[in-house]
Order: structure tokens, then C-alpha cells, then sequence
């Protein structure tokens, strides 16, 4: 995205956490004449069938999908009126929500899918994972994930890099949102063979002539990335540490009063971010402020996703 979005999707499951997301995408749309349309999806799920089994089994009605759809369309439309917007589009969809979502964002061809960090069913969130941390695998476009209400400005971006062309993306996605903003380029390293070398008894003295001479060489290649950085001088600042990225990037966040992170979602699988662990992922989790996240080649992917069915934001 190198563009301020023209469209925006929101989604909502009527929760506090998507109020605020909401608000964030009226305050946006508006900021830059953007449409925006509002989902809602009525889930379908393994949780949901069991819990119509235990209706049936206990003699109470489950409720009819398409009453369930009916409700929820006219709540929507409730939420969409509160709101006084221009005419906001609303879309009503059943089915597994992160899916629907996405599907959603696709069909109508958004350029920022917003949603709240947490849904309505925190227990299911914690058990099963946020519907914000499965959709930062299949988004066909940037994901803002809220978790801060409204209103106040995103002044301060934190941009970690591991210098790949998805971690550029994001970059860019930033700026073309937030073209005012301070951006703050982190790195953080770890070098490759640093247990092995205190394993052979190489000596702390040794061990941090390598790291520094390593955290220099990141640092200028760093700093040319933020120079390059198309903002006005003094705008665009890197930093680099040695350490495990997640523990850093939590520093960073409170060190600089970062307001909004954006960052590239390298697109894992579920199973590999369980096992081999994900620096987006753990970012949507724990970050305390708003993540922007920006999946590298996204619309090469919108195919694949069907199987699954200058101004700046305020």
C-alpha cells in the first residue's frame, strides 16, 4: 500500500475491544474520504456446534442461522447509524469469522482491514488464538490491530526490520498512513554462533569484539535504510541492539512511547508459529499499544486465501 486507503473494512463483534476498532476506522475514513463498509460474522465454528449440541441435549432451542444473520444485520445497522458516517456500508456474513473476514476485505477490494485486538469470547481468544492473530496469516491487505480507543494521533512509529522486502512493505504502509509521524527503525541480532563460542571457551572479551564489530556493520546498514526513508530529516531514526527480537521490541515500545507499531507478518502457518514462534504474533499479543501489520506479497496470496474462505489516521 502506497497510497492513503480509499477503502476500508472494519469488523466488529459488538465487543468493546471492536467499538474502539471501529471508531479508529470511522476517524480514518473520514480523514482521508475513504468508504467504509462494516462486517460482522455470525460464526460457525467447532466451538459453536458444541454448543448447539448442548442446547439440543438439554432441551433448549438453538437459535435459526438465518434469525441469527436478521439480528445481527439490524444490530449493525444500529451501530452504523450511531456512528453518522456517510452512508458506511454493512455486511453480514456466517461462517468461521477470521475466513469471512478476510474474504470480506478481498471482495471488496480494501486497502485496511481494521479490528480490536480481542473479541467477545476472551476464554475462546486464549484457548484457540485472537481472531486479529489468525487473520494476520491470511489478510489480503494491511491489518490494524486496535487496542487503544480513540481518539488520539499515532505520532510515534516503531518500524522493526530484519531488512526484507516484507519488513520494507510495512514501512512503506506506514508512511502512506502517517506521513507526519516520527518512525524509529529497530534491529535487533543475535549472533549466530554466540553460545558455541562460549561452549569452546572463547572469552567474554572476544565474544564482545565480535558483537560489536557486528552491531556497527547493522547499525550503518540501518541507518541508510532510515536515510533513504522518504520523511523530512530527523524523522526517520534507527537503532539497533543485540538480544532476542521480541524482548527488544518490547523495550523499544516503552523506551520510545511508540503509539503504533507496524510491522511485516511473513504469513506462517499455525503450526510453525507454535513451533518455530512468530515476532508479529508475539507483537499483536503483548505490544500495549496499536499494530499495523503487513503481510509481504499479500495480493499474490488473495488466490490462496479463497480456499480458506497523506493525512494521518487520528
Amino acid at each position: 500500500m502506497g497510497l492513503p486507503p480509499k477503502r476500508i473494512v472494519c469488523a466488529t463483534d459488538f465487543s468493546p475491544a471492536a467499538a474502539a476498532a471501529l471508531r479508529r476506522a470511522a476517524l480514518a475514513a473520514d480523514r482521508f474520504g475513504a468508504r467504509l463498509a462494516i462486517v460482522h460474522v455470525v460464526p460457525s465454528s467447532l466451538w459453536d456446534d458444541a454448543g448447539q449440541w448442548l442446547a439440543e441435549l438439554a432441551g433448549v432451542g438453538s437459535p435459526d442461522p438465518e434469525q441469527a444473520r436478521e439480528q445481527a444485520r439490524q444490530r449493525l445497522q444500529g451501530v452504523a447509524d450511531e456512528l453518522a458516517g456517510p452512508g458506511y456500508a454493512i455486511d453480514v456474513r456466517y461462517g468461521r469469522p477470521p475466513a469471512q473476514i478476510a474474504a470480506a476485505a478481498r471482495e471488496l477490494d480494501a486497502d485496511l482491514l481494521v479490528v480490536g485486538a480481542h473479541g467477545a469470547h476472551t476464554a475462546r481468544d486464549l484457548a484457540m488464538g485472537s481472531t486479529a492473530q489468525k487473520l494476520l496469516r491470511i489478510a489480503p491487505c494491511p491489518l490494524l490491530v486496535v487496542k487503544r480507543p480513540p481518539p488520539f494521533d499515532y505520532r510515534t512509529v516503531l518500524l522493526p526490520t530484519d531488512f526484507s522486502a516484507p519488513a520494507a512493505q510495512a514501512a512503506e504502509a506506514a508512511r502512506a498512513l502517517l506521513p507526519d509521524a516520527t518512525f524509529h527503525f529497530v534491529h535487533a541480532f543475535e549472533l549466530p554462533y554466540d553460545g558455541l563460542m562460549r561452549y569452546a571457551g572463547v572469552d567474554d572479551a572476544t565474544v564482545q569484539t565480535y558483537r560489536a564489530a557486528a552491531q556497527a556493520a547493522l547499525a550503518a546498514r540501518l541507518s541508510a535504510v532510515a536515510t533513504a526513508f522518504d520523511v523530512p530529516p530527523g524523522r526517520a531514526i534507527a537503532h539497533v541492539r543485540h538480544g532476542y527480537a521480541p524482548t527488544r521490541i518490547d523495550e523499544w515500545i516503552v523506551e520510545l512511547a511508540v503509539d503504533l507499531v507496524a510491522i511485516a507478518a511473513h504469513g506462517k502457518s499455525e503450526l510453525e508459529a507454535a513451533f518455530l514462534g512468530s515476532v508479529s504474533a508475539h507483537v499483536v499479543q503483548t505490544a500495549p499499544c496499536d499494530v499495523l501489520l503487513v503481510r509481504g506479497g499479500a495480493a499474490q496470496n488473495r488466490a490462496a486465501d479463497d480456499a480458506g474462505a497523506s493525512a494521518p489516521i487520528p
